[in-house]
């Protein structure tokens, strides 16, 4: 019950942005616009407000680092092994499989995690969000890189990448006022939490938008090829690497929680801005969601 309780917001929030295109005259191009918004103020506002006041001190940090690299490297093998061993696809088209199996919903994740695990399940979810943000963001910068700029790539360009993209620059920032003992605090907190409270609504009318019904008839094997690899494969390899390090209590649940949920709003705006295939991208992100709804109490209650 709690895992649709925070995915039915989700869905219908979703659902709103298809209507609102479809019926009430709002041109993709300006949905496009809003992307843009939203890519650069609300997400990485919202990344900056989870970082920047958690304490870290309490947590088992390099444990924690250490699983999350080693499930993200690990799934990110496997999808790269896929494209290039068992059904190659266009590269722009491999970038929203890859954003499909490897990033998260931040919000979901929190959401349930308060639902579920209470103040310190939120606690850890948000320390363990702000790992999975950096080094999900920098994977995805890195793919993008290889894939659609394979005659330019070099350490160069994903250096540049890395450090123009919003969402890798929210999160650093939020660990550095963290790390350095300043934080958030008065007006400023209240911008940067007016901001972020933007971010999901408007993210999920803008994926929801941008999905075009005509369009799942050719994606469907690239949708369940990576609702697979995000929603079952990914919880498995999730709830292996948990015995690896010996993780317990709230940080085991925190941890598998972060890696069963669907992918983000923010992998669309990804796509779109770096020349991906976004409407692909728009479709596993309503898929999973909708799927996740399913997949989600199965996962925790096998795994718990």
């Amino acid at each position: 019950m709690a895992v649709m309780t925070a995915l039915v917001p989700v869905i219908l929030a979703i659902t709103a942005g298809f209507l609102l295109r479809r019926y009430a005259g709002i041109a993709l191009a300006s949905w496009q616009q809003m992307s843009f918004v939203l890519y650069y103020l609300f997400m990485p506002a919202l990344e900056i407000k989870v970082l920047a006041n958690k304490p870290l001190a309490e947590f088992p940090v390099f444990s924690l680092l250490l699983a999350v690299a080693t499930v993200l490297l690990l799934m990110s093998l496997w999808l790269i092994a896929w494209q290039r061993w068992c059904r190659p696809r266009p590269a722009a088209t491999f970038t929203s499989l890859y954003q499909g199996g490897v990033r998260f919903n931040t919000f979901v994740a929190l959401v349930m995690a308060d639902q579920l695990f209470g103040e310190a399940g939120v606690a850890a979810t948000a320390l363990i969000a702000a790992l999975i943000i950096l080094l999900v963001n920098l994977l995805c910068v890195l793919i993008f890189v290889l894939y659609l700029n394979a005659e330019g790539a070099s350490p160069g360009l994903f250096l540049k990448e890395s450090l123009t993209n919003p969402l890798i620059l929210g999160a650093l920032a939020g660990i550095g006022l963290n790390l350095s003992g300043l934080g958030l605090s008065g007006s400023l907190y209240d911008f940067v939490a007016l901001m972020s409270s933007a971010a999901l609504p408007v993210g999920l009318l803008v994926v929801g938008a941008a999905l075009q019904v005509e369009r799942l008839r050719g994606s469907w094997e690239v949708i369940w090829t990576a609702s697979f690899f995000q929603l079952l494969l990914k919880p498995l390899l999730a709830w292996v690497v948990i015995g690896w390090f010996a993780l317990e209590g709230v940080y085991a649940a925190a941890l598998l929680l972060c890696f069963a949920v669907p992918a983000p709003p923010s992998a669309y705006v990804l796509a779109l801005r770096k020349g991906g295939d976004a409407d692909t991208m728009a479709a596993i992100i309503t898929v999973q969601t909708l799927l996740a709804a399913l997949t989600m109490p199965v996962v925790l209650l096998i795994f718990r």
